[in-house]
């Protein structure tokens, strides 16, 4: 396959992205979320809570899309928004307790496909791999 002999290592890394995305998505089953839904969920719980315009300017999508994914999670009740107290024109983003389990079942779930996308890899790989990609990923 071409993709993986270019020597490029960003088509690569967006292969295997799709990839799990895509098992993450097709493995769904009535009630759990989608792979937009987890990025939204993970983000809220490594940052805490976060003013809706900092989640549009972190994915970098527009305001609309935005708004319409946490319309979809505040309706399951697994984000909570409200007004900011210091400033009234802007909406405050938190997970809820409920958005923390369904995070961490959709780990669960996330957990397997790693497997199996990554079955090549020791685990030892694995965890290298890993490091490398965070590292590249925090240096900012």
């Amino acid at each position: 396959m071409e993709l993986m002999s270019n020597g490029r290592t960003l088509p690569l890394v967006s292969y295997l992205a799709r990839s799990g995305w895509r098992a993450l998505d097709t493995s769904a089953q009535p009630g759990d979320i989608t792979h937009r839904q987890l990025l939204a969920l993970t983000l809220l719980k490594e940052r805490g809570d976060l003013a809706q315009q900092d989640i549009t300017r972190v994915f970098g999508l527009d305001a609309s899309n935005v708004v319409g994914l946490l319309n979809e999670l505040e309706e399951r009740g697994l984000v909570l928004r409200r007004r900011d107290e210091a400033d009234r024109r802007r909406h405050i983003v938190a997970l809820t307790g409920e958005g923390a389990l369904m995070l961490e079942r959709t780990f669960t779930r996330l957990a397997s496909i790693e497997d199996e996308l990554l079955h090549a890899l020791t685990s030892q790989e694995r965890e290298t791999l890993h490091h490398l990609l965070l590292r590249v990923a925090t240096s900012d």
